[in-house]
C-alpha cells in the first residue's frame, strides 16, 4: 500500500513539472515573453524564468531602491525559456526590483529584504501559595 502511494505521489509530481514546462510556453496574447519568479523555500534564493518568442533578445536587471543597478545579464535570442536562480544572501535588506524588458516591453518584480532580528520576550512566573 506505502508503494502504490508513493508511486502515485510521484506521477503526480511529474505531471505537473510536465504541465508547468508545456504551460511556460505558452505566451500570454499580445505578449513577447513572461516571467515567472518565486523564492525558494527557508532559503535566500529567487528562481526566475523566463518564456519568450525566439529571435527576440531579453535583458534582466536587478535594481536597488536607490534605482542602482546590481546585476544585468541578456537572455540570447535563440532561447525561448530560460530559468536562473539568484542568490541574495549579500543583499543589504532594502527593496530591490527586477526589471525584465524587451526594450518594448517591461515586466518589474519587486523583493523586499528584512532581516528578523529576534526579540526577547518577558517570562511571566506564576506564584501558587
Amino acid at each position: 500500500m506505502k508503494k502504490q502511494v508513493k508511486n502515485f505521489a510521484l506521477a503526480l509530481v511529474a505531471g505537473l513539472f510536465t504541465f508547468t514546462a508545456v504551460s511556460a510556453t505558452e505566451l500570454p496574447e499580445g505578449k513577447t515573453f513572461d516571467v515567472g519568479m518565486y523564492r525558494v523555500v527557508n532559503t535566500m534564493k529567487i528562481n526566475v524564468m523566463i518564456a519568450k518568442e525566439q529571435g527576440n533578445w531579453v535583458e534582466i536587471r536587478l535594481k536597488n531602491d536607490k534605482n542602482e543597478t546590481i546585476y544585468v545579464e541578456v537572455v540570447n535570442r535563440k532561447a525561448t525559456q530560460f530559468a536562473k536562480k539568484f542568490d541574495l544572501q549579500g543583499l543589504e535588506d532594502g527593496k530591490y526590483r527586477f526589471e525584465i524588458t524587451n526594450g518594448k516591453e517591461t515586466i518589474t518584480k519587486e523583493v523586499n529584504l528584512q532581516t528578523k532580528v529576534p526579540t526577547v520576550t518577558d517570562y511571566r512566573t506564576v506564584e501558587v501559595k
